[in-house]
């Protein structure tokens, strides 16, 4: 690809994507139709080169809750594909790579491969005779959050909004991947933390012993907790979930700063967007690169994977995991290709 940003950002931050130019070179594979329906970022251009640069049809759109970033727009439409950012001309696609299910009334599709946890859910409640891949159900998927969004979630509020982060106290409600990640990121940079979930069996996870827990059921008033912190980050995975909560309303009248983490709007049609940073999308999205590549490349990779799955006949119908061979494998080379131990990774992701 003759774009010196994006072969630099290719060579030294996707050793997995690279190499799949190569996987997807075999006979055949490139008859598929694909629409890439992921947040439109430079990095999700690099996560296009498999297709690419190996002739696939292929068109692009964005989901519409992420935005886009006009560069990528500028960049793919040069290199001659299609973005569709109303998903009018997507009905023909064999292959559909999905984002919060936003493809899932597209009627040709023989394969589809789910990136999050919103549109996992989504995808639960639809009948479909063809199979659909949920990346999300994977160890591989915690590589993103665990160190990915804890490193876009830093990156982000010290540009956006204070470059210290050392002694503020964060009041954070879910404690899956991503809320893990953040908790991550913020005790490394030594602030107080307090998480809030509605599953008490993820409250006694080990990891982060050092941040406080409660169970939302026991909360009668929130007052007290707003009081006592100066930022509520969300990463639920519920939409709407804050308006539905019984504390809405001393919320938005408590001047606590509110952030959204997770993938669609957790806050919900009680709370402005003006009433939280970056109008309710995910804070990193304010950047230009919310999560760096090397933590992407091998879910990237996973989600690009369907096509080969299918071609091969290792799917079946419905929704489905990813192979579990596969996940562990990618898991532990990406720790092997970045140096990175995995003792931590471990503690909240066994095997």
């Amino acid at each position: 690809m003759k774009n010196t940003m994006l072969d630099k950002i290719a060579t030294n931050e996707a050793p997995f994507l690279m190499r799949q130019i190569e996987e997807f070179s075999r006979a055949g594979l490139n008859s598929y139709q694909i629409v890439n329906n992921t947040p439109l970022t430079i990095s999700a251009i690099v996560k296009m080169m498999p297709f690419i640069e190996n002739s696939f049809r292929l068109r692009t759109s964005t989901p519409v809750f992420l935005g886009r970033d006009p560069e990528a727009i500028r960049i793919i439409t040069e290199l001659g594909y299609d973005f569709d950012k109303d998903k009018e001309r997507c009905e023909g696609a064999d292959i559909l790579l999905d984002c919060c299910a936003e493809l899932k009334n597209i009627k040709s599709a023989k394969a589809v491969s789910e990136l999050t946890r919103t549109g996992v859910s989504i995808y639960e409640k639809e009948p479909v005779s063809y199979p659909i891949l949920s990346v999300d159900d994977s160890r591989l998927k915690a590589l993103e959050t665990f160190y990915g969004t804890s490193d876009g979630f830093i990156r982000a509020y010290k540009e956006f909004v204070s470059p210290e982060v050392k002694g503020k106290r964060f009041l954070l409600f879910g404690f899956g991947k991503v809320g893990k990640g953040i908790i991550r990121g913020l005790l490394e940079e030594g602030a107080s933390c307090t998480i809030v979930d509605i599953d008490e069996k993820a409250l006694k996870s080990p990891f982060g012993s050092e941040a406080k827990r409660l169970l939302a059921s026991e909360i009668r008033s929130i007052t007290p907790l707003l009081r006592d912190h100066e930022v509520l980050v969300t990463a639920t995975g519920k939409d709407n979930f804050l308006s539905e909560t019984p504390w809405a309303e001393e919320i938005l009248t408590s001047g606590i700063k509110l952030m959204n983490m997770g993938a669609a709007d957790e806050f919900g049609p009680l709370f402005g967007e003006n009433q939280v940073v970056n109008g309710k999308k995910p804070i990193n999205f304010q950047l230009k690169r919310p999560t760096l590549l090397k933590f992407l490349d091998p879910v990237f990779y996973a989600h690009n994977s369907v096509v080969t799955l299918l071609h091969d006949s290792k799917l079946k119908p419905g929704l489905q995991p990813l192979p579990m061979k596969l996940d562990n494998k990618l898991v532990r080379e990406w720790h092997s290709i970045w140096g990175m131990d995995m003792s931590l990774f471990l503690s909240i992701c066994p095997e």
